[in-house]
């Protein structure tokens, strides 16, 4: 089965899109598919010609005008349209792939892993996705959890039903596009915008309701999971810094200092050094996130949870 990994970035994230992409290439499993920035011409940055040749080779820059899918539907917030180029990849990609691996540009791949994706048995499902923690959270409880299950109920969910993130979704093409997945997720954000609080993740979670392959969390190892302690555990694959600021936002970044060291250090070699602002002096140093008996009560219940589900990858808490 012949599959492309897609990073889909707008100007603002076109440059972490390319080192997301040599994290990606970096790993030994990285012959399995072949690599796509989709993007509009206007989003490329000045000098990505200068990238290390090596690494220039193995990307495939596809830049097209996204009009004629999204009608310039607007973004909200910090997420511009790019967001919704995701769902038109099946129309989009050249024919030969039957799998489409869409990944997001706040994303770092740690060790090989995305290569098995290539070869996972969906069940007949659209797709294959993790637990997005606006599902996990019901675990941990409190203000954020209640509105997180306001938000799924709006779409039609009840508690059970799992949600899933799509920063990181293997999309069977075919399956895919019989059910018409991003057309009608366009169509119903643009129907009624104000009911979708995460735009096209939240009208295909509406859309799906629950009928994807789950992934294990190692291959979208997010938001709260840094804070509890369980990266040794789980083995991620995947890491993704969903939340605000990023660790390539060094004046900001109050994460641990190694995730903002690896963006550094590849943003020092790339044609963009000057692109990150180092944090001004007597900033605060960023460290590993401390321990307390809410979070740890928390990762039990989380670890528990995992082990009763299964996962399409195979992988057992």
């Amino acid at each position: 089965m012949k599959t492309a990994v897609c990073l889909t970035p707008d100007l603002a994230f076109f440059r972490q899109a390319v080192f997301t992409a040599s994290t990606i290439l970096a790993q030994a499993d990285s012959s399995a598919f072949d690599l796509f920035i989709v993007c509009e011409p206007s989003d490329v940055a000045p000098d990505f010609a200068l990238l290390d040749p090596g690494l220039r080779a193995r990307i495939n820059l596809l830049c097209l005008d996204f009009s004629p899918f999204d009608r310039a539907a607007p973004g909200r917030g910090r997420l511009s349209r790019a967001v919704f180029r995701r769902l038109f990849l099946d129309r989009i990609l050249p024919g030969p792939y039957e799998r489409i691996v869409s990944i997001d540009s706040d994303m770092l791949i740690r060790r090989p892993g995305l290569g098995r994706l290539a070869e996972l048995d969906l069940g007949g499902a659209p797709i294959a996705a993790a637990y997005d923690m606006i599902f996990l959270m019901d675990l941990k409880g409190g203000a954020l959890a209640r509105r997180f299950q306001r938000d799924r109920r709006s779409l039609g969910l009840d508690a059970a039903t799992p949600y899933f993130n799509a920063g990181l979704m293997v999309i069977e093409r075919a399956r895919w596009g019989a059910m018409e997945l991003g057309e009608r997720a366009m169509a119903a954000l643009r129907r009624a915008p104000e009911r979708y609080s995460f735009l096209e993740q939240s009208a295909l979670n509406e859309l799906i309701a629950g009928r994807f392959a789950p992934l294990s969390p190692r291959y979208n190892f997010m938001g709260d999971f840094f804070l509890l302690d369980l990266e040794a555990r789980l083995d991620p694959i995947v890491l993704h810094f969903v939340n605000q600021p990023k660790p390539w936002e060094l004046a900001s970044w109050r994460g641990e200092a190694r995730f903002a060291q690896a963006y550094q250090d590849w943003f020092a070699a790339s044609p963009w050094p000057d692109h990150l602002r180092a944090p001004p002096p007597g900033a605060p140093r960023a460290r590993r996130p401390r321990s307390s008996a809410a979070r740890r009560a928390f990762a039990q219940r989380l670890v528990a949870f995992l082990k009763t589900r299964s996962f399409v990858d195979g992988w057992r808490a």
